[in-house]
């Protein structure tokens, strides 16, 4: 999920930084859903807000959007870094203006 992208994004993504400053990040990539047995036993992770998703969370997988979960909802850099270098390159194979090099 990339945050900003479509009608449903993540809204509170783990970023220390853009909740102290009240910001809204776009354009990062979080990291998505893990196993339930991996994310029940990880340390620090804290729910700061009522989980949205507890109706989906039934299964062997969860998702959190929020902040204190760093697990499901933190922005990963190689992951953008990705999306970026995907994305540039469907914007360059579909320009008109593309040389045929």
């Amino acid at each position: 999920m990339v945050i900003g992208l479509g009608a449903n994004y993540p809204k509170t993504p783990h970023s220390v930084v853009a909740q102290q400053l009240h910001l809204q990040l776009t354009g990062g990539l979080v990291d998505g859903p893990v196993y339930r047995s991996i994310f029940e036993h990880l340390r620090g992770i804290r729910l700061l807000e009522a989980d949205e998703y507890a109706p989906f969370n039934t299964g062997f997988i969860v998702y959190h959007d929020d902040v204190g979960d760093y697990s499901t909802n933190e922005p990963i850099m190689d992951g953008t870094a990705n999306l970026a270098y995907v994305l540039a390159g469907l914007a360059v194979a579909s320009s008109p203006h593309r040389s045929g090099g």
